[in-house]
Order: C-alpha cells, then sequence, then structure tokens
C-alpha cells in the first residue's frame, strides 16, 4: 500500500497527526510551556488587559527622604509611631506593614508606643515569613520555621500576614502567596488577603479550602472564591505598572497621586509632616513598605514591569485590588480546552499546507495570528467590567506556536515526497529519451521556452538496422522476440550514453541516434563511428553466447539538419530532420550497411583524422540531391576495430535498397 504515492501520503499525514495530537496531550499535562511561551504569552495578556486601578489602595514608600529625615536605617520605631498618629485622623479601612519587625528596638520604649499606636488604630496588619526548608501541598507552603513580630508588636496587630515572595523560572513574579504553614501547621494568611478582607468586610475567622480554592465569606459581596495552587498562592491581576519613585511635596515635589491609571504613591515623609490630604487615605487599604530605598531594594520583575522593577509593596496592593474586582486569572485555560485548539489548528494548518504548500503555512501562519486575536479579543471582552466573577484563565497562546513545527514537518515532508516524484519522473522518462533530452526539455520548460520550433546545427545521425529481422522474427513468439530486442538494445544503450549519443527513437528492429543535439559534443563524427564499432564488438559477442543470429548494419551521416521540438502543443517530441538524417538513413541499406558493418559517409569520413581504416563501398544517389554520396565501410578508428569486417564488395555500389528507415 505505501508504494502508492497517495496512500502513503495519507499515512504519514494520518501519522503526523496522530503523534503532533500526542506530543500536545504530553507538553499540555505537564504544562511544559508555562514557564516559558505561555508565561511570555500570560504576560502578554495581563500586560495588554490590565485590570483597572479604583482609588482603593494607598502605597506610603519608605523612601530615602523618610531616611534622610530620620537619620538612620532601619528607622526608629518612633518613625512608625509618628506615621500612625498622622494616619489615624485620615480614618484608613486597612493598614499592612510589608516592613519586619523581627528584634526588638534599641528604644524599649519606642517599641512600646508602636505597640500602643497599633492597638489604638485596631486595623494594622504585620509582616511575617516562613523562613528555613519550604515543602509545596495541600494548597500550602509549609516552612520549618517563621518570622514573627515580637510578642509586643505581634499581640497588638489586628493579623500578622505572609509576605514570601515567591518568583518563578525566569525571576518574574506573577503571583502573591496567600497561605502558608508554619512548623505546627498553623496556618497565615497572606497580607494583601488579610487588609482586602477588612476593605470588604471579609470573615477571616470562616476562610477554609473547597477544592482548589480558598473561600473567604463576605456580608456583603458573598463569598470570594480564590483559586490556590498547590503551594497555596494565586496569580495577581495586575492592575498598575511600576510606579516611579516619588518626590515628597516637602522637598519641591509634584502633587500626589494625579496619574489615574496608577496606584496612589505618597511619601511616608509627608504623611508624618501632614501634606496628604484625608481622601487619600480615608476607607482605603493603605500598605506601608520599601520604595525607591536604596538601602532596601525589595523589588523584583513582574508581568507589566517592562524594563523596570515592581517594589514588593505595590505586589501586595496588586494582590489586594485583584480580591477587591474578584478576578484571578488562571496561568492557561486548562487541559480540555488548550488540547482542543491546538489539535485544530495543527490539522487546519497541515491542511492548508498539503493543498497549498508554501502559501499554506503562510496563511497557517495568518491563521495563527487571526486566532490569537481573537482569543486575546474574548479575554479582554471577559474582563472588561468592573468586578469579576472570579477565576478568569488566560489564552493558551503559549501552545500554539508548537504547531508550527508539525506543518514544518508536513511541508518537510511534502518536499521530499515531491523532490521523490521528480526523480522517478525524471528516471520514467529517461526511459523514453536519453538523459540529455530529459535534462534539455525540463530545463527548457523551466525557462518558458518548451515550444515548437528548431534551430540549425550541425549534427551527427546514426541509424542501425536488424539484418534478416523478418526471417528472425518469424521463428519466436511475441514475447521471446521482444526480450531479445530489448536485450541488445539495452547493451547498446549503454554504449551510446558512454560515447554521448542521445538516442532518439526505436523503430521496431532499428535504433535511431544523434550527437551534437541537444548536448554539444566536442568531435561528434568520431565519437559516433566508435560507438558503432563498440556496438558491433558488443552484439558479435552477445551473438557468440547463442541464441538468436542476430546482427546489425549502422549507417552514419554528418552535416547540417534542424533539431528540436516537432508535433503538436499537446504532444510534442525532440529530434533532427532534414538531408543529413534522410542520408544516414539510407546508408543503413543492406547494400551499404552489410551484416556486421559500419557504413558513413564522406562528410563523416573527412572528420575522423589520421588513424581510420576504411573501405571505399562507391557512390549512390539519394532523392533530392544531383550528386551521389560516397559511401565507405570503417573497420577501425584509433584502438576501436571491427571484430568481425567484411573484404571489398566486388563491385562498387551503384545504388542502394531503401533503408527500413525513413
Amino acid at each position: 500500500m505505501l508504494r502508492d504515492r497517495k496512500s502513503r501520503q495519507r499515512a504519514v499525514l494520518a501519522a503526523i497527526i496522530v503523534l503532533s495530537t500526542l506530543i500536545s496531550a504530553y507538553f499540555v499535562d505537564t504544562r511544559y510551556f508555562n514557564d516559558s511561551l505561555q508565561s511570555a504569552a500570560y504576560d502578554f495578556v495581563i500586560t495588554a488587559a490590565p485590570a483597572k486601578v479604583r482609588n482603593q489602595v494607598t502605597v506610603i514608600a519608605l523612601d530615602d527622604a523618610t531616611v534622610e529625615k530620620y537619620g538612620r536605617w532601619p528607622l526608629p520605631r518612633q518613625a512608625y509611631v509618628d506615621l500612625l498618629n498622622a494616619l489615624k485622623p485620615m480614618d484608613p479601612k486597612a493598614i499592612g506593614f510589608d516592613i519586619a519587625f523581627y528584634d526588638p528596638s534599641d528604644h524599649p520604649t519606642e517599641d512600646v508606643a508602636f505597640a500602643a499606636a497599633i492597638k489604638d488604630l485596631g486595623n494594622v496588619y504585620l509582616a511575617m515569613q516562613g523562613t528555613g526548608e519550604g515543602t509545596y501541598g495541600g494548597h500550602a507552603q509549609t516552612w520549618t520555621s517563621v518570622k514573627l513580630p515580637i510578642p509586643m508588636l505581634r499581640d497588638a496587630a489586628a493579623g500578622l500576614g505572609t509576605v514570601n515572595v515567591n518568583p518563578e523560572t525566569d525571576s518574574r513574579v506573577r503571583e502573591a502567596q496567600m497561605v502558608i504553614k508554619g512548623p505546627d501547621g498553623k496556618p497565615y494568611y497572606g497580607l494583601a488577603l488579610l487588609t482586602a478582607a477588612r476593605q470588604i468586610g471579609g470573615q477571616v475567622d470562616r476562610i477554609h479550602l473547597s477544592g482548589d480554592s480558598l473561600v473567604l465569606p463576605t456580608a456583603a459581596f458573598g463569598d470570594r472564591v480564590i483559586p490556590l495552587s498547590a503551594g497555596g498562592s494565586t496569580r495577581v491581576y495586575f492592575a498598575a505598572p511600576p510606579h516611579d519613585p516619588v518626590k515628597p511635596v516637602s522637598l519641591g515635589g509634584p502633587a500626589p497621586c494625579t496619574q489615574p491609571d496608577a496606584f496612589c504613591v505618597v511619601s511616608m515623609l509627608d504623611v508624618i509632616d501632614g501634606r496628604i490630604p484625608r481622601q487619600l487615605i480615608l476607607g482605603r487599604t493603605v500598605f506601608v513598605g520599601a520604595h525607591g530605598l536604596s538601602a532596601e531594594p525589595d523589588n523584583y520583575p513582574v508581568p507589566n514591569s517592562a524594563q523596570q522593577k515592581m517594589w514588593g509593596v505595590e505586589i501586595w496592593a496588586n494582590a489586594a485590588q485583584s480580591i477587591f474586582t474578584n478576578r484571578y486569572p488562571l496561568p492557561d485555560q486548562g487541559f480540555p480546552v488548550t488540547l482542543v485548539e491546538v489539535v485544530l489548528l495543527t490539522i487546519a494548518g497541515i491542511f492548508l499546507v498539503v493543498r497549498l504548500r508554501l502559501i499554506g503555512f503562510l496563511l497557517g501562519l495568518v491563521l495563527l495570528a487571526v486566532f490569537s486575536f481573537v482569543e486575546l479579543g474574548a479575554f479582554i471582552n471577559a474582563v472588561s467590567p468592573l468586578i469579576g466573577n472570579g477565576p478568569v484563565a488566560v489564552p493558551s497562546l503559549g501552545y500554539l506556536p508548537p504547531s508550527v513545527f508539525w506543518w514544518v514537518v508536513t511541508l518537510g515532508y511534502l518536499l521530499v515526497e515531491e523532490q521523490l516524484a521528480v526523480a522517478r519522473t525524471q528516471s520514467t522518462f529517461g526511459r523514453f529519451v536519453t538523459p540529455a533530452v530529459a535534462r534539455t526539455i525540463m530545463d527548457t520548460e523551466e525557462k518558458g521556452g518548451l515550444q515548437l520550433g528548431g534551430q540549425m546545427r550541425e549534427i551527427t545521425a546514426l541509424f542501425g538496422d536488424i539484418r534478416g529481422f523478418t526471417t528472425i522474427s518469424e521463428g519466436m513468439d511475441p514475447q521471446a522476440l521482444m526480450a531479445t530486442l530489448n536485450r541488445y538494445f539495452d547493451g547498446m544503450v549503454e554504449v551510446v550514453n558512454r560515447y554521448q549519443g542521445t538516442v532518439n527513437k526505436y523503430n521496431g528492429d532499428n535504433i535511431m541516434v544523434i550527437w551534437n543535439a541537444p548536448v554539444e559534443v566536442p568531435d561528434h563524427a568520431r565519437k559516433a563511428v566508435e560507438c558503432a564499432l563498440e556496438i558491433q564488438k558488443l552484439v558479435v559477442a552477445e551473438r557468440a553466447k547463442g541464441g538468436p543470429d542476430v546482427s546489425f548494419g549502422f549507417g552514419i551521416n554528418t552535416g547540417a539538419a534542424v533539431a528540436g521540438f516537432l508535433g503538436a502543443h499537446g504532444r510534442m517530441e525532440y529530434t533532427v530532420i532534414g538531408d543529413t538524417v534522410n542520408v544516414a538513413s539510407r546508408l543503413t541499406s543492406s547494400d551499404i550497411a552489410r551484416r556486421d558493418q559500419v557504413a558513413c559517409s564522406k562528410d563523416t569520413l573527412a572528420r575522423l583524422g589520421d588513424d581510420v581504416v576504411a573501405i571505399d563501398l562507391g557512390s549512390i544517389f539519394v532523392k533530392g540531391r544531383s550528386e551521389p554520396v560516397a559511401c565507405y565501410q570503417v573497420d577501425r578508428v584509433g584502438l576501436v576495430a571491427n571484430p568481425n569486417p567484411a573484404p571489398p564488395p566486388e563491385l562498387p555500389v551503384g545504388r542502394a535498397t531503401v533503408a527500413g528507415f525513413h
């Protein structure tokens, strides 16, 4: 079945589709591209369709100006007391510190004052971290130890929130930790989750797991269902790119928070000095952390950070914004949808390549671009409402480009198949015309010049005729006769090719060979005669092995002829016509080219050189010529000799019987 080209193509294409489906299923199931191609697609989608900033979060930047005010880093606890005292009349909804208070202050009274300020506000959440060895499982990150604020501050805070940052393999941060566990199994929730829960009235004491999600009940908004990874984190729907470091108003900086699509970021110095309008704090979630701080470069690349990095405190702001808007991006569309899309796109591209080859491949790329654009448009439409419905899958665009690989494989296979077909065509073509003619026809066709017509060229024509063919054929059945002819002609053609001749046609027991057309052949007359003598040696040797008494006579002539394509536009052949060819045909007469002999004209003999042994046979009259044609029997040219030369005729040839080849 595979010997048939169409059947083989169907089988190979089916195998490509099956193999691509299996490999695609493996890649999708193992999320093979989630850390590479899909991560890039994820970042592009999040950047192209960011969440909306809704003025619910203000970031207080612990910056160089604040450090300079208090004269040292780390800041004295009094700086934070001053900050909370300044924030209290502004009535923030929740305050989250992305700052470590794991060690006591050098001045214990400052710790006491800070704890009192925290307790007085009642809505301050302090940072904690898991340390040591971390393991993933059970929708939480479990650590061998944890770092907690000093007991005095811990007891005063409204809660402790984890600020563990987990960059992915490309160093980008795409998720926020929602749950970690200490060595005793006690859960700690993310700082962003705790502050956002207070903002929307979430009941932290009723947080629980449901399948792969963390459920945060709220009194006014229903349950917030937050998808969790195996390690207890969720993807952040980034709402704004990294904010440039702010210049305090007290140092000549511009009015704060005037960019509508960016989080409100203010200097801690300005808050302490009372230069921040109350409406920028009132009812908002406030995050306090390093931002533009030379002493503490707590910043990371994120999906929408471009060449910048985002400070950790901004990451928690974006995470809280995701909870406010109830929208949590998933890394991809999941196994079933992704696999179906990849397989359909792969098959569609293969179909185009099969039908249109390279154009189909280019159309496949267009199809890929259009499909990606439609997927992106559908995603943007899905996230257009201000409040989402929970998880939203980012299009699995990173799994689509590998489909192009299978298109290339298909295109490569088809090109190989076509090359083999061309080779087979050339081989088959070469059985009907000589390789030289085949190359000439194909080259001419490629140049657009394959048309009827010819040109004058000097050629040498050879005609060969089996002597006594009628008698031989009467004593043999057709199959045996055909086998005999093919055996002799096969050997003859091999000799012809060796001497650069072109077999023009067969006509029963006759053969016609030409030199110097279509390919130029130097010294073509000598090569033609040497070829004829070599063939006579072959024929005599074959006859000696037994079998029918086959012998040939060859007539050769050199001169001008028209060489080109003859026939009709739908069916043509390469040939030569003219008086030169007619004379060569007449020289095959049994009266001239006798059994096992090679005869040539005077024009051919004149081109053979001095190392020739020839017999003058006389002259014959040829139709169309007023002068007779001198005929010669060639017995040797150089080192090539006739194995069975005939003696001179008793009488010179005066006329010739009609040869079997016209």
